[in-house]
């Protein structure tokens, strides 16, 4: 049974009326996110939590989901989605996965780039900053996002970025033992499942190699934040000449010689050089002081 056949009051009526479920707002052959209010918790008592209500019931899910939920589980950060709620339920006769998340009032980077162009520097390094803080946290317990890209980026109404979307998360220590991977070159493929997204794979992302680190988030972000400078991407997609190397140098960019060297650096081809995920964020921030200390005494002359 399709998914999208699925009302909101059958959703609802499988959750035990614990939730007024609104409209869908992502939809896959996975699953699908809906907008959605939960006033009582398990137990009954009564709350008002916005959330994003994810339901999974592709078996290909069974791994991946539970990684999702264990990461968050023993995560808490400003700038990633917080964990309310998960379980299972039968929806249809199927049996079906459920994640609540946080509700992020905004909107996705994907979208703003969509809709308003290229960013400014000044919109540019915040992102860069709370998405490099949110690797930060990751990776401080040896967690790799692995789908850093627009549509994963929230920014919310009242300012600052937020990382969504741990679905295909890679613990280091787990990945460690080397297993096949889908290499670049067969995306997309017949019956093949894409790990990651094509056009913001590290290069060692894209050669199936294990296991990552915080390195290749870093590159992904690069690819990121060039991109919303740019307002198109940089190889409009093509994960080839990523894998071969790009730079923010030597293209017409109206942003501080600080920021493209910074760039410059995460989008290295070797992951040994791009930087310590723990100092990114202070980079960020930094740039961010100067350029608001240069208009400053810009408006005062």
């Amino acid at each position: 049974m399709p998914f999208q056949t699925f009302v909101p009051a059958e959703i609802e009526a499988a959750l035990g009326r614990r939730y007024v479920v609104g409209p869908n707002i992502a939809a896959g052959g996975q699953g699908a996110v809906f907008r959605a209010t939960r006033t009582a918790r398990p137990d009954g008592r009564p709350t008002d939590d916005f959330v994003a209500l994810k339901l999974h019931f592709d078996p290909w899910q069974a791994i991946r989901v539970p990684r999702e939920v264990t990461a968050m589980e023993s995560l808490s950060h400003s700038n990633l989605a917080r964990l309310i709620e998960h379980g299972y339920f039968y929806l249809g006769g199927r049996k079906t996965r459920y994640i609540a998340y946080e509700f992020i009032q905004g909107q996705t980077l994907k979208q703003r780039l969509k809709s308003g162009g290229r960013l400014l520097e000044s919109e540019v390094l915040p992102i860069g900053r709370d998405v490099a803080a949110a690797i930060a946290t990751l990776w401080s317990r040896r967690i790799v996002h692995a789908d850093i890209k627009p549509s994963n980026i929230m920014l919310r109404d009242s300012g600052g970025a937020v990382l969504i979307d741990l679905g295909i998360l890679s613990f280091f220590e787990e990945e460690a033992a080397p297993r096949p991977l889908t290499p670049v070159a067969r995306f997309p493929g017949q019956g093949i499942r894409r790990w990651g997204t094509a056009g913001y794979l590290s290069p060692e992302q894209a050669r199936g190699q294990r296991p990552l680190s915080c390195a290749s988030d870093i590159f992904s972000l690069g690819v990121v934040m060039l991109e919303s400078i740019l307002g198109s991407h940089p190889t409009n997609y093509d994960q080839i000449a990523l894998a071969e190397g790009i730079r923010a140098s030597g293209r017409v960019l109206t942003v501080s010689i600080g920021l493209i060297r910074l760039l410059d650096q995460m989008l290295s081809v070797n992951p040994r050089e791009r930087g310590k995920i723990g100092k990114l964020s202070g980079y960020f921030q930094t740039l961010q002081q100067r350029l608001e200390e240069e208009f400053a005494k810009n408006a005062r002359a």
